[in-house]
């Protein structure tokens, strides 16, 4: 029963594309993550290497990446081809993945990654567990404020990303509060982004780049737009303020891909997802471009200087 599994596996898997050594594995996982998204490579690299370190390198487990372009169709067609060739764990990168894998399958495992707040995606289900990349927005922005007093932020986000949503949500809460408006900038695609930003920028005082990954694959190009516009770019997305944004208040990337590792292991030697509990980010980096600060004429005060982790000059 075993061989004519895998022979049908070995099929099916020719048929949508891939390629590998499922005929010598004796465990698959089946991977999505939007390409052309940074942290998410870096996560997966993690991942891999993290899964060798737990038993399952190539020769126990055959691991088969799909990156799709970052909507609901090409997401959901990717799960589909993993539900279909009956692959023993679904690791996603990202809500949207995450949330297309539990709608297309409730008995193959779901281990999601770099999701923001995974509860509020609606994400912990009886076949499902990951790792959230949840970090204080409060922090971020009260950081913010000190370095400069801005009364209006535009944050660029991704209707059908749930995370992404769900970190505009939290901007929102915190808006009366620390005295300033949300300008709501809504983008769904590359052309979107490109099209609205520039004028974003010029009517508010600085940007959040959400963790959209529609929104991330254009981050050079926002960065570069609210930098002409002399206007501050933050985010919580990792590796963005080593490309000119102001300030990040972001997760690990290998810390993400670690943890869902080891999630995976369990899982793979007879654990089941609805037992094991979330994740929590639990090393976190505040990033400070203070080449970006003199550029935009900013003075950064010496306590925020002090809780950088990592100051870029």
């Amino acid at each position: 029963m075993r061989s004519n599994k895998i022979i049908m596996m070995l099929l099916c898997l020719l048929v949508l594309g891939f390629s590998g050594r499922a005929e010598a594995a004796e465990k698959s996982i089946g991977v999505v993550m939007s390409g052309d998204v940074q942290r998410y490579q870096d996560a997966h690299k993690a991942f891999v290497g993290a899964l060798a370190k737990h038993g399952f390198d190539q020769n126990k487990v055959e691991i088969f990446v799909q990156t799709p372009n970052p909507d609901p169709m090409s997401w959901t067609n990717s799960v589909r081809k993993f539900v279909g060739v009956g692959v023993d764990v679904i690791v996603t990168y990202g809500a949207p993945a995450a949330l297309a894998a539990l709608k297309e399958t409730s008995s193959i495992p779901v281990v999601f990654s770099y999701v923001y707040d995974p509860q509020s995606c609606g994400l912990k289900k009886g076949n499902s567990t990951g790792v959230s990349s949840k970090v204080p927005m409060t922090t971020l922005l009260k950081t913010l404020k000190s370095i400069t007093p801005f009364a209006k932020i535009a944050v660029i986000y991704n209707p059908d990303e749930k995370d992404s949503v769900v970190q505009l949500d939290e901007i929102k809460k915190s808006a009366s509060g620390l005295g300033f408006q949300v300008s709501e900038v809504a983008a769904r695609s590359a052309s979107e982004v490109k099209g609205k930003v520039p004028g974003a920028a010029k009517d508010s005082d600085c940007v959040y780049i959400s963790c959209s990954a529609v929104v991330s694959r254009e981050a050079v190009g926002i960065i570069g737009a609210t930098n002409k516009a002399k206007t501050p770019a933050v985010t919580q997305v990792a590796g963005l303020a080593e490309k000119g944004a102001l300030l990040a208040l972001a997760p690990s990337s290998a810390e993400q891909g670690e943890a869902a590792a080891e999630q995976v292991a369990k899982i793979l030697k007879g654990g089941s997802p609805s037992g094991m509990e979330v994740e929590n980010a639990k090393r976190v980096d505040l990033v400070l471009n203070l080449k970006a600060a003199n550029t935009l004429g900013l003075k950064v005060p010496f306590d925020v200087l002090n809780a950088a982790t990592k100051v870029i000059k």
